[in-house]
């Protein structure tokens, strides 16, 4: 053991000249070297990579503009000046926002959709303004380096590859996202600067809680328990959304503005028409349908499933944990009951293969029960020919014990695939955000009934327009529309 503290102390003994001073703090950080110019060229190296991961930048130029105002007039008030902020709205429907080393500070269309104001809209940027200042990306990679000389000292004295193994995933589930209290010192800076600017700074609350109702919503979408977003998990990369609320509540009561900006109406009036959810090219979301006009299909889910369009699957949840996957797949040439059996299939038992037609393409299925984790699991494999290049694929998951009283819907699934003509294909058009003014006559009830979200609608606009904002004629709300 005396041999091991040795090793591992000499070899972190370089590492302590790696020090600075976090100007947000005025504490001491390790940074391991990773200074200013290093970030600048992370930076430049990583942007066209999240370009390409998130959509690109959204293409409305004068969005963008406005956004990278609000982020240009928060980076005046920010301790770190040895670089250029750039602020970028990314074409994506997650609700995100997040930072690279080098200043480059990125925020989702879907998360301007759930924003309701300018201060919201500020806050966000300035808690990544805050992590960026707080040097917490250059602390990271200096943790990083740390455990990474640390697990080689260690597998070096005990001569034992598990120790670095073991040591490995420790190191990647502690520094695989920032710390909790490094969440909650960007929320501080974010609300130091939201003051400095002149925001009210209230709304970084506000926004936490909408962030809480938004995830809250998806576990229900998801036929998760809405309760777990609030439940402690030591692998969390943010604090539960609970005690950020009220951490930032706390702080923000030791700020007064003066005539504190809030600018909704501002705010609304940029995101009027702002695409909402999934974007034409990627495929589109309808209540139970899916369609894709540039690929030039859509297909149905059986009532009960909930459709979710990925980067890479479009996924089902059903009753029970019933599922739907699909995806596409290229395949060069060969018949689908030979893909199915000996290529897709090749290492499932497979039984009940048959070929079949589906709306005039060739197609095959088989089916296969296998054990998961949650037990045993019946599956169904249908492959359908799309052109000479590419296969369309369905999987089918069912528990035993429902497999029989789905499989009629989900045999209407597969035979609700077809092509789509080219009109059709050119009158599908993206959802928006849709600003609206509440009339005499309406209703929260009535507004949430013309949002497309099948089942959903009431929680959705509930999501979107918040529980503070008062519902009264003349007030404005989000919809979404196409």
């Amino acid at each position: 053991m005396r041999k091991l503290i040795a090793l591992l102390a000499l070899a972190a003994a370089p590492l302590l000249g790696g020090c600075t001073t976090n100007p947000a703090t005025g504490a001491s950080t390790f940074t391991g070297g990773f200074g200013a110019s290093q970030e600048i060229q992370t930076g430049r190296q990583q942007h066209p990579e999240i370009l390409k991961e998130f959509g690109g930048e959204y293409p409305d130029p004068g969005l963008n503009t406005y956004v990278d105002s609000i982020g240009q007039l928060l980076a005046r008030t920010v301790e770190r000046h040895d670089y250029p902020y750039t602020f970028t709205v990314l074409n994506s429907p997650i609700v995100n926002a997040f930072a690279i080393p080098g200043g480059y500070v990125y925020i989702t269309r879907g998360l301007l959709a759930l924003a309701d104001s300018e201060a919201e809209l500020a806050c966000v940027l300035a808690h990544e303004l805050g992590h960026l200042n707080a040097l917490h990306h250059a602390e990271r990679q200096g943790q990083a380096m740390i455990a990474n000389i640390l697990v080689a000292g260690a597998a070096i004295a005990t001569g034992s590859d598990l120790v670095a193994q073991a040591g490995g995933t420790l190191a990647t589930g502690v520094l695989r996202s920032f710390s909790r209290e490094q969440e909650s010192q960007a929320d501080e800076l974010g609300i130091r600067y939201a003051a400095r600017a002149g925001y009210d700074v209230s709304a970084m609350a506000r926004f936490l809680g909408k962030l809480r109702a938004e995830s809250q919503f998806e576990a229900r979408r998801h036929g998760r328990s809405p309760d777990e977003v609030d439940k402690f998990n030591y692998l969390a990369t943010h604090p539960a959304p609970i005690e950020r609320m009220q951490h930032a509540n706390e702080v923000a009561a030791g700020y007064s503005v003066r005539d504190p900006m809030v600018a909704r109406d501002v705010y609304l009036g940029k995101i009027d028409g702002l695409v909402y959810g999934d974007d034409p090219k990627d495929g589109i979301v309808r209540g139970r349908e899916f369609v894709h006009p540039g690929l030039g299909f859509r297909f149905e889910v059986p009532p009960g499933f909930s459709l979710f369009n990925g980067a890479k699957a479009v996924t089902a949840s059903g009753p029970q944990g019933a599922a739907i996957m699909f995806d596409r797949a290229r395949v060069a040439g060969g018949s689908m009951g030979n893909y199915v059996a000996n290529v897709w299939g090749r290492r499932l038992n497979l039984g009940g293969a048959e070929t079949i037609n589906v709306n005039g393409m060739e197609a095959a299925t088989a089916g296969a029960r296998v054990n998961t984790q949650s037990g045993a699991r019946d599956l169904r494999l249908v492959a359908i020919r799309g052109d000479a290049q590419s296969v369309y694929r369905f999987v089918f998951v069912t528990p035993p014990a429902l497999t029989e009283r789905l499989a009629t819907d989900l045999r209407r699934a597969t035979y609700s695939f077809r092509r789509l003509d080219p009109g059709e294909a050119a009158g599908i058009h993206p959802l928006r955000i849709r600003i609206v003014t509440v009339g005499p006559g309406d209703t929260p009830q009535s507004l949430g009934n013309r949002l497309p979200q099948d089942g959903f609608q009431q929680a959705l606009f509930q999501v979107l327009n918040g529980p503070d904002i008062p519902f009264r004629p003349g007030e404005k709300m989000k919809i979404v529309a196409p």
